[in-house]
């Protein structure tokens, strides 16, 4: 079967079974097979694949069909302009997410070497693209998940960057264990935030597929947030920012639970979906 072929019978299966951008999704995985990109993918529109190549689309477009997600499938995905190397161990990074990374920078850029801790790094994409835009930033980076700490150190060094990053092991529900002194300018964390309840109404491609446990709290969903505040209290410096992603639904609790704890300056922001995805604040 010719390329072009293929594409238009492997888009009509995705479509069939539900999934979003059925064209999108058999360009991305038929040209990972063929080793190219979307625009070499359509010069060869009339090219027959080989035995074993077709037995390779067959098998990730079943993958697919199965709403495995496409990132899982290639094991990559791009996250603020960068190439992440990601598996079913971490979650895959989000576009609402480059927003906090963007936050981050324009609250380090009045210091000249800022210290910046990700707690819940996952893939690292935080921490790594943090640190691919400032040079002179140190961060450690934190997970529970010791196959999320290995990815995350894989993309630290795919991106040149895994000296000025340390990587811990720790529970971020055990706030004492992280750090012992006030040395960070930035904490900064995607934590788990989505209900127990609500997960039924996700797309399977994150029901069945993303690791639960940095997806999913049971009954509480300010409980990580109000972990975050006491682990900065311990180790935040005065004057120094939190930053986090968050349930939409939850951000006014959110917010109030920072306002709460004495944080000043506590801001909403919103994602390009207009959402409330992010809340920062001070430490007095």
């Amino acid at each position: 079967m010719r390329v072009l072929d293929l594409l238009k019978s492997a888009a009509k299966q995705l479509q069939e079974a539900g999934i979003e951008s059925p064209k999108s999704d058999a360009e991305w995985l038929l040209a990972a097979v063929l080793n190219t990109d979307g625009t070499n993918l359509y010069l060869m529109h009339e090219r027959r694949l080989q035995p074993d190549e077709r037995a390779r689309f067959d098998a990730f477009l079943s993958r697919r069909l199965k709403r495995e997600p496409l990132q899982y499938i290639l094991g990559i995905c791009e996250f603020y302009g960068f190439e992440f190397v990601v598996s079913p161990a971490v979650l895959i990074p989000r576009p609402e997410t480059e927003l906090l990374v963007e936050k981050v920078v324009e609250l380090a850029a009045e210091i000249s070497s800022p210290r910046i801790i990700d707690l819940g790094t996952g893939s690292g994409s935080i921490a790594v693209s943090l640190a691919k835009l400032m040079a002179k930033a140190r961060l450690v980076a934190t997970d529970i998940s010791t196959a999320a700490l290995e990815m995350a150190q894989k993309n630290a060094q795919r991106h040149g960057v895994a000296e000025r990053i340390e990587f811990r092991l720790a529970d971020m529900t055990q706030s004492e264990t992280l750090s012992s002194s006030k040395s960070f300018d930035i904490v900064v964390s995607n934590p788990p935030y989505i209900l127990e309840t609500e997960r039924p109404s996700l797309q399977p491609e994150i029901r069945d597929w993303e690791p639960a446990a940095a997806l999913y709290v049971d009954d509480d969903g300010l409980k990580f947030y109000r972990y975050i505040i006491d682990y900065c209290y311990r180790c935040l410096r005065a004057g120094g920012w939190v930053a986090c992603e968050m349930a939409s639904q939850r951000s006014s609790a959110i917010a109030g639970l920072f306002r709460a704890a004495g944080f000043h300056d506590v801001q909403i922001i919103k994602d390009l979906a207009g959402l409330e995805r992010h809340v920062i604040g001070q430490r007095l």
